[in-house]
């Protein structure tokens, strides 16, 4: 996702009596397409509150005349919509953290150093998570729908089989509609749609947007030998016009002539399968097909068409809730679950399990100088190497902006800084991005039972080690030292 498509539709507040900090954060935000303002009066602010509300009140808490509480109060009290960030010293980030459930998206040191950028950070995670509620919101809004046309078409079949014998041919509605709805992946519904239409010539082309060219992948009535390496690559102009041809039930005209010489389908009739308006692909048949097959093939792909629909969206909120959508990794909500399940399991079975924190040096001197787009790809890059560097039953997050994290289970801390170090000097050898641009690493490591005795423990000693190494320049690892005084909840054998 680009922010930057959508920030126009957010509006954002900067409220701070620090002139030329406002001023300076109000034009950084502009810049990026927000709808921002500067407001140093608090009675400006309330008025402004009350006539125009904000998506996001970015505000320095040193410019509160009165307490925090009272400050946030006032304002949920005008509009309980708004959203904050605090721009605070590091001494009231554990006060902050009480605030949470107020609506608060992040807290950021006051420091000077690139503050108007980690402001527009901090402003873009904060919007992006606004947008993506709303469009999951949407999303759920959809999908209830799909339950209801689904809900129709078995009441419907239910009620015309309670009047009149289905002829043999036809599906078997509630049946088909659980046969679709067992199926593991979108290629398996494919198949169970080619299935239903036993007797009838029908393949599925696979749309392969990048290299204009549709693939054979599945098909019925046709031995699978035949479609090994079938397809057609369409011109530029057929790309451009490809939708309004599907729409009047047309093909390519080479395409079409591929279909007639190599399966004889005369003439050829497509069917477009449809995610989230993006076509993913065709149904192929023969329009010399009979009547009664013709109206079976129909009906089985009003059947197919909802189920699919149905199965996307589930899938699609599915990923929104445990991903993180610039990297791909799971998000810091997933992690918090998934670390707590971990610990408990390490307890039970009596096993170590080691955590790995990861950041990438000098993150907001990049961010600075060469963008968010490079920011962001170097990110997705640091996440494709710490994947591949994964074992199957580890588990790896993006736990903060510049915080990766590994969860690695049955592994010592021994085990877990031999990891780090092998990842570091994987990301250290490596040329990311055309450039060929060179990054470096921090990593910070702790385990349970020998370092500490808990998730929220093993997660914050990690952030320690990450942080020490981190502030002595980099591009090492730091492996938590547990207090003399930490006694292991049980013993881990010698390596």
């Amino acid at each position: 996702m680009d922010i930057r498509e959508h920030s126009s539709q957010f509006t954002v507040y900067v409220f701070t009596s620090d002139v030329d900090q406002g001023a300076a954060m109000k034009v950084y935000l502009s810049q990026a397409g927000y709808d921002a303002y500067f407001i140093q009066d608090p009675e400006q602010l309330e008025q402004r509150l009350k006539d125009t509300p904000p998506h996001l009140l970015v505000f320095s808490t040193a410019t509160l005349a009165g307490a925090l509480s009272d400050f946030v109060v006032h304002v949920q009290k005008i509009n309980d919509d708004i959203r904050y960030i605090a721009i605070s010293s590091l001494s009231q980030f554990e006060i902050l953290k009480q605030y949470e459930t107020f609506g608060f998206m992040d807290v950021i040191s006051d420091e000077s150093a690139a503050l108007e950028s980690r402001v527009l950070w901090a402003v873009d995670r904060a919007c992006e998570k606004l947008y993506l509620t709303f469009q999951n919101e949407q999303i759920f809004e959809d999908l209830e729908a799909t339950k209801k046309q689904l809900e129709d078409v078995h009441a419907a079949a239910v009620k015309s089989m309670e009047h009149q014998e289905q002829e043999a041919a036809r599906p078997a509605f509630p049946m088909r509609i659980a046969d679709y709805r067992s199926a593991q992946s979108k290629e398996d519904m494919i198949q169970r749609f080619l299935n239903g239409i036993s007797g009838s010539r029908c393949l599925f082309f696979k749309f392969l947007p990048s290299v204009r060219s549709f693939v054979a992948t599945h098909a019925n009535g046709i031995d699978a030998a035949q479609i090994q390496g079938v397809g057609s690559q369409l011109t530029s102009d057929e790309m451009k016009d490809l939708g309004s041809l599907l729409a009047m039930g047309l093909i390519p005209e080479k395409f079409s002539s591929m279909l007639v010489e190599a399966f004889h389908l005369n003439p050829p009739k497509a069917i477009p399968v449809y995610a989230n308006a993006h076509l993913e692909g065709l149904f192929v048949y023969s329009g010399g097909m009979d009547k009664k097959a013709i109206e079976q093939l129909n009906d089985e792909y009003t059947l197919f068409n909802l189920c699919y629909s149905h199965f996307v969206l589930e899938k699609k909120v599915d990923a929104l809730e445990v991903q993180d959508f610039v990297t791909e990794l799971y998000n810091r909500n997933h992690y918090i679950k998934i670390l707590d399940e971990e610990v408990a399991r390490a307890r039970r079975l009596k096993q170590p399990l080691a955590v790995v924190k990861i950041a990438m040096d000098d993150f907001y001197e990049i961010e600075s100088s060469l963008g968010e787009a490079v920011r962001d790809e170097l990110l997705k890059s640091l996440a494709t190497v710490i994947a591949k560097s994964s074992r199957t039953n580890d588990t790896n997050f993006r736990t903060a902006a510049n915080e990766m994290t590994m969860v690695l289970p049955h592994c010592s801390k021994k085990g877990a800084a031999l990891r780090a170090e092998r990842v570091r000097r994987v990301v250290e050898g490596s040329s990311f991005l055309d450039k060929g641009m060179k990054v470096s690493i921090s990593l910070g490591v702790s385990e349970y039972p020998t370092l500490c005795d808990s998730a929220k423990t093993l997660d914050e000693t990690a952030v320690k080690a990450l942080t020490h190494i981190a502030d002595k320049g980099g591009n090492k690892i730091c492996l938590y030292k547990a207090p003399e005084s930490h006694k292991p909840e049980f013993e881990i054998p010698a390596e």
